[in-house]
């Protein structure tokens, strides 16, 4: 039986001697690394079957263990840390190989969590995805994310997931997929929006016998419900209203498809469904465009998934992220993202989110123009400055706060009164800072607003304005 290798990342030459005389002690192979990024250039050729590693800051541990996750998707990892966040970091993400033990460790603690680690591995070998979708961040948000996502693994309920384009939603869905008892079998993502009449007839109202392979299969009949893990229903809102009907009575009849005779037709709680949108259906419901009773059903469980604006800080830990993701993949030797970089990404705004900034690092990491990236970043964080002073000048002339979140979340206000209310209220200022203006002379204040003097008395009686 082969010996198992074990990497060991320690900068602190004692604390290194002492795990590697541990590690021999054992019968396993110990590799010795003083630097991260040398001991992750060499993870893949060496092929350990499990990495040590020692005391590291918060942010650098996280970016050590996602980056080994990326490069082997179930090799374990051991980190010895006596911070909590450290603790508290590995736990968030749902890692099940992930374990950590304090700095003033016994030998007994150490051997015990190696033991540990290479039997689960040899127990986990061969079954299921060992890919675990990487959720990288720590803003409240995406904790709150990753600690829904650990909690809903046993659940059946259907989830919602919402989110501005670019944001994850697919990762989100995955990262459901992954940590739920039906991971070993298939993910099944249909994108709504692409489905022309005769796929959403076929996909909804026949037959759909079979062993599940994918979603081309799937579309064209050849598969049910129950044979896949989970099935992510993309971009609800464009489905038409006749088959959000039909997909209301598969949820409260709780069948997704009818055939006595198909073995794999079973409830639809036998598997996982996961519905994303990019927009807010409660704000589509209340524009007509989604059916209310529909969405108040999928709406039982839903996950809302911050845009990269709101979540400022995990902008230099995705950067990290996607840097050592392009090294990998051109199987060159990762390299340290400059702090100035980080910084100008940290303050742009980030239309695309995620998905932007992924391009962006690749365009600047594969290209190698960065000053380009940061030229075209500074201008468009520039313009995206002023649009954000234009709203809260607005804000400030209407006498309305948060004008931007109030736009984006309509769902229990009434349009037609915030927009009545807003325009009433900075047509009152204009008026009396043009009436202040002109020392309350109300011909001139009339010509400097462009109407008549008979409108302009009206106004000021309206809003009972007075020197």
């Amino acid at each position: 039986m082969p010996q198992s290798k074990i990497v060991i990342l320690e900068a602190d030459q004692h604390r290194r001697d002492y795990i590697r005389s541990i590690v021999s002690d054992r019968g396993y192979v110990p590799y010795i690394f003083e630097k991260e990024t040398i001991c992750l250039d060499n993870l893949l050729p060496l092929d350990p079957d499990l990495v040590i590693s020692g005391p590291l800051s918060n942010e650098r541990v996280c970016r050590f263990v996602n980056t080994v996750k990326m490069k082997n998707g179930s090799l374990p990892v051991l980190i010895i840390s006596g911070d909590r966040g450290v603790r508290d970091s590995a736990m968030s993400n749902g890692f099940g190989d992930v374990r950590v033990i304090r700095v003033n460790f016994e030998p007994s603690e150490i051997n015990g969590a190696i033991n540990i680690l290479l039997q689960e591995r040899a127990a986990n070998e061969g079954n299921g995805d060992s890919e675990s979708p990487l959720i990288i961040g720590k803003s409240p948000g995406i904790l709150k994310i990753k600690k829904q996502i650990l909690d809903l693994k046993d659940s059946r309920e259907p989830v919602l997931v919402q989110g501005e384009p670019g944001t994850g939603k697919e990762l989100v869905a995955r990262a459901l997929h992954f940590h739920s008892d039906k991971c070993q079998r298939p993910f099944v993502k249909i994108n709504l929006a692409k489905l022309d009449s005769s796929m959403l007839n076929g996909l909804f109202f026949e037959t759909l016998p079979g062993n599940c392979a994918d979603s081309e299969q799937l579309i064209n009949g050849k598969i049910s419900f129950a044979a896949c893990g989970t099935i992510l229903l993309d971009e609800i809102e464009a489905l038409p209203p006749a088959y959000q009907s039909r997909l209301l009575n598969i949820f409260e009849g709780g069948n997704f498809q009818h055939n006595k005779e198909d073995p794999f037709d079973k409830k639809l709680t036998e598997g996982r469904m996961v519905i994303s949108s990019n927009a807010l259906l409660g704000q589509r419901v209340q524009e007509g465009k989604f059916r209310q009773d529909l969405y108040y059903r999928l709406n039982v469980i839903s996950i809302v998934i911050p845009s990269l604006r709101d979540r400022p800080g995990d902008i230099p830990m995705l950067t990290d992220f996607f840097a050592d993701k392009f090294c990998i993949g051109l199987g060159a030797g990762h390299i340290e993202v400059s702090k100035k970089f980080k910084d100008i990404f940290s303050n742009y705004f980030w239309p695309g989110n995620v998905r932007e900034l992924e391009y962006m690092t690749r365009r600047a990491i594969l290209h190698g123009d960065k000053d380009s990236v940061i030229t075209n970043l500074s201008r468009q964080w520039t313009k995206n400055k002023n649009l954000v002073d234009s709203y809260k000048y607005v804000e400030n002339l209407g006498g309305i706060s948060g004008l931007k979140k109030k736009l984006d979340n309509l769902e229990n206000l009434s349009l037609k009164n915030v927009c009545g209310g807003f325009l009433a209220r900075t047509e009152k200022k204009i008026i009396n800072q043009a009436l202040d203006q002109t020392n309350w002379n109300r011909k001139k204040a009339a010509g400097l607003l462009d109407i008549s003097y008979k409108s302009l008395l009206n106004k000021i009686k309206k809003y009972k304005l007075a020197r």
